[in-house]
């Protein structure tokens, strides 16, 4: 018995869809790409979008075909043509026990149906990273722990919970000292925009090596446009920096101004590391609190910031909150935070509270 399959190879960002097989199907539990077999009077194409509405509940348009092959199974000869394809929604599970979004890197850690081989060796030759990268990703999927990459994607709620990995932090940091002093990390840094949240923390950890103050700046403001994360964001902080305060304060104002809100949020954060001790401004309180507005992550760092300022500069933050330039929301977060602290005095935090109550009476 011989079936014409069309199926589909959609690319996500840097990752392609596959569906797992029900147990109870012929070669249960293997992994595929999504499509059917074709009926009589229908195009290669057509079988495709009536497979995926069927299956998926979604709309696939083909493209170009990306490859043809053949494989006999003991039950059935497969003609299998994998269109290039966009997918419009987000797909349902009905037929499928399983579906992800891989990078070529990822193929070996799933077992496919046989009739898929020889698409899988193509995909790695055309979408495969260049090394070294492709050995970095590799490295890391190698590292992965499943328990501790559910524990981690429930702390980031912004990323898509494929994203992560599950790679721990000290992890990380060794294997970017290990890729700073083999000479290795040049061709990762170029190698923008990452896949994974394990891939840009490591990309923040080796910002923080270079020791050239005009070489970790360029790079930081190449990086920060992809940073989509609270984690990665604040984890970030070239030693270099600390030895130029002048120009690293221009650049902190810069990127509070920006659009992209762990941008912002990066630039406060600057603000708090560097500027709440001897280069303390009065003006800045003002220029962190610019900031505040619909973005959940702005604000709360705006709220650590002043939390911040009223360990290190109490005087100047108590008088910057008298001054009324706070939403509701900060207003309580930064109290929140400040009694949590340890730094602060019980007569400072019940001053906090005093104020508090006072502003939401008034």
């Amino acid at each position: 018995m011989k079936a014409e399959v069309a199926a589909a190879l959609i690319f996500r960002n840097g990752r392609f869809f596959i569906g797992q097989r029900p147990p109870e199907k012929a070669r249960g539990g293997l992994w595929e790409f999504v499509g059917g077999k074709q009926e009589p009077r229908e195009s290669l194409a057509e079988t495709l979008r009536r497979e995926c509405r069927e299956e998926l509940n979604v709309e696939v348009q083909p493209g170009d075909i990306f490859c043809e092959t053949a494989h006999e199974y003991e039950d059935l000869t497969v003609h299998l043509t994998l269109f290039c394809a966009q997918m419009t929604g987000e797909p349902t599970r009905k037929e499928h026990t399983a579906f992800r979004w891989i990078t070529p890197e990822e193929i070996p850690y799933f077992s496919f149906c046989p009739a898929d081989g020889e698409i899988l060796e193509k995909i790695q030759r055309e979408y495969g990273a260049p090394e070294p990268v492709g050995a970095i990703r590799r490295r890391l999927l190698e590292e992965r722990e499943e328990a501790y990459r559910r524990f981690q994607a429930k702390l980031l709620p912004t990323l898509d919970g494929s994203l992560v990995l599950g790679v721990r932090t000290p992890v990380l940091r060794r294997y970017a000292a290990e890729l700073w002093k083999s000479g290795q990390a040049e061709p990762f840094l170029r190698a923008l925009p990452h896949v994974y949240y394990e891939e840009n923390n490591l990309h923040a950890f080796l910002l923080e090596k270079e020791k050239d103050f005009d070489i970790a700046l360029a790079r930081t403001e190449s990086f920060l446009p992809y940073v989509d994360n609270w984690a990665t964001c604040d984890q970030m902080n070239p030693k270099v920096f600390g030895k130029h305060l002048p120009v690293l304060h221009q650049k902190a104002e810069a990127w509070i101004r920006s659009s992209h809100p762990y941008t912002v949020r990066y630039g406060i954060g600057i603000l708090m590391r560097y500027f709440l001790e001897d280069a303390f401004q009065y003006e800045d309180l003002a220029l962190a609190a610019s900031a505040q507005g619909g973005e959940y992550y702005i604000n709360l760092m705006i709220a650590w910031y002043l939390a911040t300022a009223l360990v290190k500069q109490p005087q100047a933050a108590m008088d910057f909150l008298a001054e009324g330039r706070l939403s509701d929301w900060v207003k309580r977060k930064t109290v929140q935070k400040a009694c949590e602290s340890r730094k602060i005095s019980p007569a400072q935090k019940n001053e906090l509270r005093a104020w508090l109550k006072q502003e939401e009476e008034a």
